[in-house]
């Protein structure tokens, strides 16, 4: 081992190929840092030369990979019925049920079985459990699931989805919101969720999208960067692609539920790093719940032409009539 390799493995940290395509070719983008939250660490995006992926490399290793998680990080929410201000309560509600929505008008039966993979606290699974569907979390996070069982009574399984036990084509609707960018292995991860899908069934994925407004004013300050929480970052292209590879066909992919949450965060984001004294001042300011709403319009208008903050795309597992008329045609 180089001393280079072996300062890394000592930190915890690990070289990688793409882990989409595994090509070695490609060129660094810049070098961040855990901005938000203020880790210690320096990590390289790079892009793929081959098939496009944006990804950290070097990147944590599977080990060292919780230490980037503190209690504070944001996707572990309370329910919503306990947070303080009405405000929040109703922005968050409103939120939820777009979700939901969104995911049964795609669904091939609805209500179904439904796996939420990344379930996190189970603000969404306890939202379609009350709609009538049979649901199933994954959370690799132990506090979080154990906050699901507890708080909603839902079931969830503490572990990887690589590496659960269950059981293939069980699942009408699997969704995996704002996960993907977390994990290791994304393109496995999608040819698991296509085995666990009945034929019909669909996953819905979000993400930061690459194309968005955001990532072109703020750059390597972009949230949809979040090193090293975000292992991948997925140009369009590149994650339709991913998508048909795993045997899975694409029926929409807008944006959707982004908006002003993610640009103020990647606006966070640049104060801590470029002005930390205007950060102390202007994060109350913004954080002040009914800012947004003057802004709502522009950040709806984003979302319609494309470049708003976060990427909604389902995709459907041919049924087997489909399967076998398009075997032949071929």
């Amino acid at each position: 081992m180089t001393p280079i390799a072996e300062a890394r493995s000592a930190a915890g940290l690990e070289s990688t190929d793409c882990p989409n395509c595994g090509a070695a070719e490609r060129a660094t983008l810049f070098e961040i840092e855990d901005y938000l939250y203020g880790v210690e660490g320096r990590f390289a995006v790079q892009r793929c030369g081959n098939c496009g992926l944006v990804y950290l490399s070097p990147r944590p290793t599977r080990a060292a990979i919780g230490r980037y998680y503190p209690p504070s990080y944001s996707p572990y929410r309370p329910a919503i019925q306990d947070e303080r201000s009405a405000a929040m309560r109703w922005m968050r509600r409103r939120k939820l049920v777009k979700r939901r929505q969104a995911v049964e008008r795609h669904a091939p039966r609805r209500p179904g079985d439904l796996l939420d993979v990344g379930c996190s606290t189970g603000i969404f699974m306890d939202e379609m459990r009350s709609a009538g569907w049979r649901v199933t979390g994954v959370e690799m996070v132990r506090e979080a699931a154990e906050y699901a069982h507890a708080r909603f009574g839902l079931p969830v399984v503490e572990g990887d989805l690589l590496e659960v036990g269950l059981a293939p084509q069980s699942f009408d609707a699997i969704t995996l919101f704002d996960v993907l960018e977390h994990t290791f292995e994304p393109a496995a991860v999608l040819h698991r969720a296509e085995e666990l899908l009945r034929p019909g069934g669909i996953v819905a994925l979000t993400l930061p999208n690459w194309e968005s407004l955001d990532r072109r004013l703020f750059g390597k300050y972009w949230v949809g960067f979040d090193a090293p929480r975000h292992l991948s970052v997925f140009p369009r292209g590149v994650l339709v692609g991913m998508l048909e590879q795993a045997g899975l066909r694409v029926v929409d992919n807008r944006c959707l539920f982004g908006g002003y949450f993610t640009f103020i965060t990647s606006l966070r984001t640049w104060l801590r790093a470029r002005c930390p004294a205007a950060a102390r001042r202007l994060e109350p300011l913004i954080d002040y719940p009914g800012v947004r709403l003057p802004f709502e319009p522009f950040f709806m208008l984003m979302d319609r032409i494309g470049a708003g903050g976060i990427r909604f795309i389902v995709a459907r597992k041919p049924d087997s009539r489909a399967a076998h008329d398009q075997r032949s045609a071929s």
